[in-house]
């Protein structure tokens, strides 16, 4: 991730205390248009351990954005407040400015997962690899209430896709369902 794919809300200057706050609505926002994938330097016509690509189902050049909540946005700012975009804007870098090695962010992972999951969760599949929090996301704005057409936008799904993966993971949603119906009806 590089710093041109982080967009934040500006910062609003109080008179009264003469500082700078963060603003009520402190969403923020990620846009991609390329992913890069590791697969391997014996996968790459270069020798590259990644492969930079146009995202799936988008057009050269296009864009996918994606929310940031105010707990991510406000780690974000001070990240980059703190530590600054690196070389060629990488938000995170490795030990020698270059990207971050995949095993030093599981290895960090599998820390914070002994850390703060019980034994049982820890010997158990959840939240095993980082890419498992993207599935507890959509899951989350599934569960919250946030259209399917909207959530598979912002993961980058069709919409047939997202329903055929993430279905069984949206629950509880009856009354509220039911409580709609009834105020359409009205």
């Amino acid at each position: 991730m590089r710093r041109e794919n982080i967009a934040l809300p500006r910062l609003i200057w109080d008179e009264q205390t003469e500082s700078w706050h963060e603003p009520a609505d402190d969403w923020g926002e990620l846009r991609f248009c390329t992913a890069s994938p590791e697969v391997g330097a014996e996968w790459t016509d270069n020798g590259a351990r990644r492969e930079v690509r146009r995202l799936k189902g988008r057009g050269e050049g296009e864009w996918r954005r994606v929310p940031v909540a105010p707990p991510l946005t406000r780690i974000l700012r001070r990240h980059l407040e703190t530590t600054g975009a690196g070389p060629g804007g990488r938000v995170f870098c490795g030990v020698r400015g270059g990207e971050l090695a995949t095993v030093t962010y599981r290895r960090v992972w599998d820390r914070a997962r002994l850390s703060a999951l019980s034994d049982a969760e820890y010997a158990s599949p959840l939240a095993k690899r980082p890419y498992d929090l993207r599935h507890a996301c959509v899951s989350t704005w599934l569960n919250g209430g946030v259209p399917a057409t909207q959530v598979a936008e912002w993961a980058g799904h069709s919409v047939e896709v997202l329903l055929r993966v993430y279905a069984k993971c949206v629950e509880g949603q009856d009354e509220t369902a039911k409580r709609r119906i009834e105020e359409a009806l009205r």
